[in-house]
């Protein structure tokens, strides 16, 4: 998934609202670790200096676990747990050098997010999901969610606000 978005980087663009910057920043501590994404504003660097971080898993991952006290699964647990992380190594003074160069300006704030699995199609899933969504501060994001920007998109596009004449000239 991560080459495929490389390829078609207007696809997280619309969906997160900011220039997708893949596997960048490179950290220097921990040596090599980056994230998946970093979303820069579109517009630059606000005074907020806000940058977000996504974490990208597979479509095919689960997302709810099965047990009696239902919420995410252990997937995506480890996801928002790894995007957490790398949001701290952002303001690690050895790293500093190194998320200027990728974003030119160093982040005062962050928004975290993990692109993970399918949304949930029964009534009590969605319900589920939606509730422990409202437990994190990391946004818990679905590759359904990321295809239904792109038809809301192509709708908006191909919807054309009058008529076309039927004959020319």
């Amino acid at each position: 998934m991560q080459e495929f978005f490389e390829e078609h980087p207007s696809l997280l663009m619309e969906a997160r609202l900011g220039i997708p910057i893949s596997h960048r920043p490179n950290f220097v501590e921990p040596r090599n670790f980056k994230p998946d994404f970093a979303f820069s504003p579109i517009l630059g660097p606000q005074s907020d200096r806000m940058i977000e971080l996504m974490e990208l898993k597979g479509p095919d991952e689960i997302t709810l676990s099965r047990e009696q006290h239902r919420g995410f699964s252990a997937k995506v647990h480890a996801a928002v747990d790894q995007v957490r992380d790398y949001d701290d190594y952002l303001r690690y003074p050895t790293n500093l050098q190194v998320v200027e160069e990728a974003f030119g300006y160093v982040p005062a704030k962050s928004k975290l997010a993990v692109l993970i699995g399918r949304a949930p199609t029964s009534d009590g899933d969605r319900e589920i999901f939606e509730r422990r969504q409202s437990q994190l501060n990391v946004k818990v994001i679905t590759y359904d969610e990321i295809l239904q920007t792109q038809a809301n998109q192509i709708k908006r596009v191909h919807i054309l606000p009058f008529s076309l004449p039927t004959r020319i000239g």
